[in-house]
């Protein structure tokens, strides 16, 4: 069974231009969201980035691990720092525009979306990316780590891969064994990250 993971996103301000300002040119979008000008959005030179982890991971002993894991893949690929987990945060379980990148691992989900594994939801100012929250739906899905694979669960390093290209400000990418394919099947390992991946990310990092 295809399972869908679906990606949120959401842009706090756009910049907005008068009679008298340069035209800014349109980009090519190298698979990245673009904001309204059609500019890519990223975090430009901003990196790393600062990844605080919900207290929601505290009992997902093969959360962090994954995670890791994930992190390493994109830094090793790309041969740089990207990602930088700051910490442990508490408070409300529930993601909002707080100027903080935080990963939760959520026993709720909205019930019109059960085959949503995930979320990713990003903002940005013009060109930039200044937040990025991704959270994970533990409540419809099993998870399985490590190189035992359950069938029926869903890979947590690859779905932790994918949702960090989102938070890069990758968008969904249909070229054959992307990290970045909307469908990801459940027993399924998809942890390395290919040419066109790194082809995109090299058009921002």
């Amino acid at each position: 069974m295809k399972l869908f993971i679906t990606l949120m996103i959401s842009s706090i301000a756009l910049l907005s231009l008068n009679a008298c300002s340069l035209k800014v040119k349109p980009e090519d979008s190298c698979n990245f969201v673009r904001n309204s000008l059609q500019q890519r959005v990223s975090w430009n030179s901003s990196l790393p980035i600062n990844i605080y982890i919900h207290e929601s991971f505290s009992n997902e002993k093969q959360a962090v691990p994954a995670l890791t894991a994930a992190i390493k893949t994109w830094e090793t690929a790309l041969g740089k720092h990207l990602f930088t987990v700051a910490g442990v945060i508490g408070g409300s379980p529930t993601p909002s525009r707080d100027g903080v990148s935080i990963f939760y691992y959520m026993n709720t989900w909205e019930a019109d979306r059960p085959s949503e594994q995930a979320r990713t939801t990003i903002y940005w100012k013009g060109d930039q990316i200044v937040e990025g929250d991704i959270r994970i739906n533990d409540k419809n899905f099993d998870f399985f780590s490590g190189d035992t694979i359950a069938a029926s669960s869903v890979d947590l390093e690859s779905l932790f891969l994918h949702e960090l290209g989102h938070l890069l400000g990758l968008a969904h990418n249909d070229v054959a064994g992307s990290v970045m394919a909307e469908r990801l099947a459940s027993g399924y390992k998809r942890r390395d990250a290919n040419s066109a991946d790194l082809a995109s990310l090299k058009c921002e990092y």
